[in-house]
């Protein structure tokens, strides 16, 4: 292009065009970061149970809430039917206290299988640095994902609780005696479920966000829960020395047996912690450390990891 005076005109070379194709900006409400990590949240919880996803992927996670439930379901039609018929000392069937340990295992096989899917297809298809790129943290990201795996967690395990209260409060013909008695247990209730779902997600989430290979990360969550078991078992068997009994602190499972044993007030089932004969609180502790330190790493991993 040339200009003489107040006239443009085209140069030999070869003009181009513009055109207005209807690009305008954003004028509506900024939403967040807030509402970033809201929806990341609702977005992983749903995956967790396969919401949105293949039948395929319902059937694992439809499987770890129904057995809990069933389990609380039989515990109160036995009830049911001793009240029916006179019996009224059912003490050998599971209470509040003992369903940690009758269901706990339904929330690790669920951790085990869904925390490398939670984690493991943002690392594998390259999306983090969407994620990044706009309002949401690095440390709202693995927050996001730490809350929704332990809210599923808790779900599993709140769920025959909630059915056992129900029976209770159903099959006694004072209601309102029957709802001050079930009160009394959800203080403990609470807080075995929320510590025990923090820590069981936390563990499992840490171990996928250092092994992308879901296969891998799955038999290296189920390693943790399991093998350190085995380990204690042997040592405690052993009896090597009055320092042996701390062995049991490296097992996660004896160690939230014994913070349920304690939020409930009654003595550690026959197990490890038994055989230890260590103070529950010592328990409590160990398992506030393992959630508490599971969430930490995880940020910082998250701080860390290339996007």
């Amino acid at each position: 292009m040339t200009a003489g005076g107040d006239r443009v005109t085209a140069g030999p070379g070869p003009t181009g065009s513009i055109y207005d194709i209807g690009y305008r900006g954003y004028d509506g409400p900024r939403l967040g970061r807030r509402h970033a990590f809201v929806t990341l949240f609702v977005q992983a919880l749903r995956a967790t149970f396969g919401v949105g996803r293949s039948g395929r992927a319902k059937v694992l996670p439809a499987f770890c809430l129904a057995l809990p439930a069933l389990t609380a379901l039989v515990i109160v039609a036995f009830s049911a039917f001793g009240s029916r018929f006179g019996i009224s000392d059912l003490r050998v069937l599971p209470g509040h206290p003992d369903m940690a340990g009758a269901v706990g295992v339904f929330a690790t096989l669920l951790v085990a299988v869904q925390a490398p899917e939670l984690l493991g297809r943002d690392v594998r298809y390259r999306v983090l640095s969407l994620y990044f790129s706009r309002a949401l943290l690095r440390i709202d990201y693995a927050l996001a994902k730490l809350a929704a795996l332990s809210a599923a967690v808790l779900i599993i395990l709140l769920v025959p609780h909630v059915i056992l209260t129900v029976g209770a409060v159903l099959l006694t013909p004072d209601v309102l005696g029957g709802l001050g008695r079930e009160a009394r247990w959800w203080p403990a209730i609470l807080g075995s479920t929320i510590l025990t779902a923090i820590a069981t997600a936390g563990v499992a989430l840490v171990i996928a966000a250092f092994i992308s290979r879901r296969a891998y990360a799955t038999v290296a969550i189920f390693g943790v829960f399991i093998v350190p078991a085995i380990i204690v078992g042997v040592i405690l068997a052993l009896q090597l020395g009055e320092a042996s009994r701390y062995v049991v602190l490296l097992d996660p499972g004896t160690v939230l047996d014994a913070a349920n044993a304690w939020f409930f007030g009654v003595a550690p089932g026959p197990g490890a912690w038994s055989i230890a004969d260590l103070p529950l609180s010592l328990g409590l502790a160990a398992s506030i450390v393992i959630a508490v330190g599971a969430s930490a790493i995880l940020v910082q991993r998250y701080r860390t990891i290339a996007a």
